[in-house]
C-alpha cells in the first residue's frame, strides 16, 4: 500500500479525516524527518513545509507523484528535479490572508498614530505630545503582488477609507483595488502611495527586485512594509534609504537572512518596526491548511482539479 506522508506534526483527528478520504493509502504523520526514510520508497504523496524536501530526498522517493506544501511560498523547492520527474506541486496559499492583513493594518496604525513612539516614551515615563500623528483615512496604499493576502489587505484598507493601488503580473483587476498596474508600471504605481506593501513571492525574477531605484521613487514620507519574502529586497539599499530619509520608515517581518543579524543597523532605527517572521502565525493555520489538503486529495484521486497548483516554470 502506498503512503501519504506528513513531515510535520498534525492533529490525529485530521489524519483520521484524510484516511477516510483515501482508504487505499496509509496516511502517516512523523514528528521527525529522520524517520521518513523508513517510508519514503512507498510514498506517493508528500505533505511538508517549503525546504523540508531537498533534491536528494525527492530522489529517494522513487514513487513520489505529488507534493503539497503546508506553506504558501515554494522558493526553497528544487524545481529542476520536480520538472524532470513531473511531480505535481501545490501549496497552502490563502491560509495566511487574515492574520497577515491584520498585522499589516497594525503596522500602518503604529506609524500613522505614532504608537511605537509613544510606547518608547511610556517606558521612560515621558509625557510628550510633540510628535506628529495623522490618520489612515484618505491615504493611499500600494500592494505589490495582489494575491489572496493582497486582496484582503486591500479590502481592510478600503474599510479605513484608503485608496488602493495594486501591482500584479497579469494586470487583472480586483474588486478591492481602485487602480491596478502590471509589473512594468510598478515604479509609477509605487510613486503614488503613502504605504507600499511587498507581498511578492521569491522567484528568479523577483530576487533583489526592490533596490536603490525602487526606494528612490517612493514618496519621501512613505512607509515600506514587507510581509512577502526578504530576498525580494536589496536590504543594503533599504537601509540606505532609511538612513538618508529617502523614505519615512519600514515595517519588516522578513529579511534577506534570518534570524536578522544582531549587527544589522535595522535594530537601532527608530523608524523601523521589526517582527521575527511571525505575520503568518495563527492558531487557525493548520485547520485552514487541512481543508486545502483534503480538497486536493479528492482531486488527486479524482478529476485533478487541484487548489493552488504551483506553476513549475513560474515557481509560484
Amino acid at each position: 500500500m502506498k503512503n501519504i506522508l506528513f513531515l510535520s506534526k498534525v492533529n490525529s483527528k485530521y489524519i483520521e479525516e484524510m484516511q477516510k478520504i483515501a482508504p487505499q493509502f496509509n496516511v502517516i504523520c512523523l514528528d521527525d524527518k529522520k524517520d521518513a526514510y523508513k517510508y519514503i520508497k512507498d510514498t506517493e504523496v508528500l505533505v511538508c513545509f517549503d525546504g523540508d524536501a531537498d533534491a536528494e530526498f525527492i530522489h529517494n522517493a522513487e514513487n513520489l507523484k505529488w507534493i503539497h506544501l503546508l506553506s504558501a511560498g515554494a522558493d526553497a523547492m528544487p524545481f529542476d528535479v520536480l520538472k524532470e520527474r513531473k511531480i505535481i506541486l501545490t501549496n497552502s496559499k490563502g491560509v495566511h490572508k487574515y492574520q497577515i492583513s491584520e498585522q499589516v493594518l497594525g503596522y500602518m496604525l503604529l506609524f500613522e498614530r505614532a504608537l511605537n513612539y509613544f510606547i518608547r516614551k511610556q517606558m521612560n515615563r515621558e509625557w510628550d505630545k510633540s510628535v506628529r500623528v495623522s490618520e489612515l483615512y484618505g491615504k493611499s496604499v500600494c500592494i505589490l503582488g495582489v494575491g489572496s493576502i493582497g486582496e484582503e489587505i486591500a479590502r481592510i484598507a478600503r474599510e479605513f477609507g484608503m485608496k488602493t493601488i495594486g501591482v500584479r503580473k497579469s494586470g487583472n483587476m480586483s474588486k478591492f483595488i481602485d487602480e491596478m498596474y502590471t509589473n512594468e508600471n510598478m515604479i509609477f504605481a509605487v510613486s503614488k502611495a503613502d504605504y507600499v506593501i511587498c507581498a511578492l513571492p521569491l522567484t528568479d525574477d523577483t530576487y533583489h527586485l526592490l533596490g536603490k531605484d525602487f526606494f528612490k521613487n517612493m514618496k519621501n514620507d512613505a512607509v515600506f512594509i514587507n510581509i512577502g519574502r526578504g530576498k525580494v529586497v536589496d536590504e543594503s539599499s533599504l537601509i540606505d534609504a532609511l538612513k538618508n530619509k529617502t523614505i519615512r520608515g519600514a515595517a519588516l517581518d522578513v529579511f534577506e537572512e534570518e534570524p536578522l543579524s544582531k549587527e544589522s543597523p535595522l535594530w537601532d532605527m527608530e523608524n523601523v518596526i521589526i517582527t521575527p517572521h511571525t505575520a503568518g502565525i495563527s492558531p487557525h493555520y493548520m485547520e485552514r491548511g487541512i481543508e486545502i489538503i483534503k480538497h486536493n486529495i479528492k482531486a488527486y484521486l479524482g478529476d485533478g482539479d487541484f487548489i493552488n497548483r504551483v506553476d513549475l516554470e513560474k515557481q509560484y
